[in-house]
């Protein structure tokens, strides 16, 4: 036998050696979960409303300032958007934990594509006034906020445990990126057709994505718990919270802070007017490069982490938005 045959040192002839994970070298580890159909499927979903859901929030904001020349009337449009929100986050973060979550995902889909329908037969007869508008955006509003939790209560049942991580990151760049393509694609529309069609692609899509949760097969679970009542279960949560003191914490410095952050997303329309040659391109440019800015920090974060504590971050960031604020005005 030739030594080198029987050496334990000598490499592996090139057909013997362990073949390489060529499967891993062309699909990141950050993109795995979309190896799996269903998540890939309702990930896109999840893309094109988010993307709808901007589209739908810059056409309003500047189609009021067509309506109205008030700008407390053109800020009520984001508080009009959002306010929902508020009033329903903990009944839709319970629902969507009670309900079947392919059925409340699919309901809500269809309440904000009926708003979007109802917005384009109202544009396209002529009856669109700015207190309508407030109201219609309120509506849409309610679809989102009880549509907003139910996603990152699906992920775990759409991937593995280990790919989990994965998968929630995916959501935050779905999250990030429809800040981006939805005011872009918002703007080149209403440059180029106006507001309204903005609208009517926003309810073909609403619709499309309403059949493509219906697609979907989820394996019906009986929890050994059974079914909890939205009472207790909102019960239980304002326990949790008033029991944490670093969870009470962090809900009194997010809501500071968005009372204040959110004034320069309202007002935005108004400040995208006032500039040199402003048009609705220059808001959604404006729009945009603050989702371009969100994504750039998101993807900075965890090496601004080794070098600063939580505290010194959100002292900084607080710090950084009143200084654009002041910019800005």
């Amino acid at each position: 036998m030739p030594p080198e045959a029987s050496s334990p040192q000598s490499p592996l002839p090139p057909n013997d050696r362990p073949p390489l994970r060529r499967k891993g070298l062309r699909s990141p580890e950050a993109l795995a979960p979309l190896r799996h159909a269903t998540f890939r499927m309702l990930w896109l979903t999840w893309v094109a409303a988010n993307t709808c859901m901007w589209m739908n929030d810059v056409a309003s904001a500047w189609m009021m300032t067509s309506l109205t020349a008030s700008p407390a009337m053109v800020a009520m449009v984001q508080t009009a958007s959002t306010l929902p929100v508020f009033l329903l986050g903990l009944p839709s973060g319970a629902l969507a934990d009670i309900l079947d979550r392919r059925r409340y995902f699919m309901v809500t889909q269809i309440w904000v594509a009926a708003v979007a329908l109802l917005l384009c037969t109202v544009l396209f007869m002529g009856w669109m006034t700015a207190p309508l508008l407030l109201s219609l955006t309120f509506l849409n509003g309610i679809g989102l906020a009880m549509r907003w939790p139910v996603f990152a209560a699906i992920v775990p049942e759409l991937v593995p445990r280990p790919q989990l991580p994965a998968a929630m990151g995916l959501n935050g760049i779905a999250m990030n990126a429809s800040r981006i393509i939805g005011p872009l694609l918002a703007g080149a529309i209403i440059a180029s057709a106006g507001s309204i069609w903005v609208f009517v692609l926003n309810a073909v899509l609403s619709i499309a994505s309403a059949f493509v949760i219906l697609r979907w097969r989820r394996e019906h679970k009986v929890s050994p718990l059974g079914r909890e009542r939205l009472g207790s279960a909102i019960r239980v949560g304002l326990q949790f919270v008033g029991q944490s003191p670093r969870m009470r914490s962090v809900l009194l410095r997010v809501s500071i802070f968005f009372v204040h952050a959110t004034a320069l997303l309202a007002l935005l329309p108004l400040v995208a007017l006032a500039l040199p040659g402003g048009n609705a391109g220059t808001f959604t440019s404006l729009l945009a490069s603050m989702g371009a800015g969100a994504i750039v920090g998101a993807l900075s974060l965890p090496s601004l982490r080794r070098r600063w504590s939580n505290e010194v971050l959100l002292r900084n960031g607080s710090i950084g938005v009143g200084l654009a604020m002041v910019g800005a005005s």
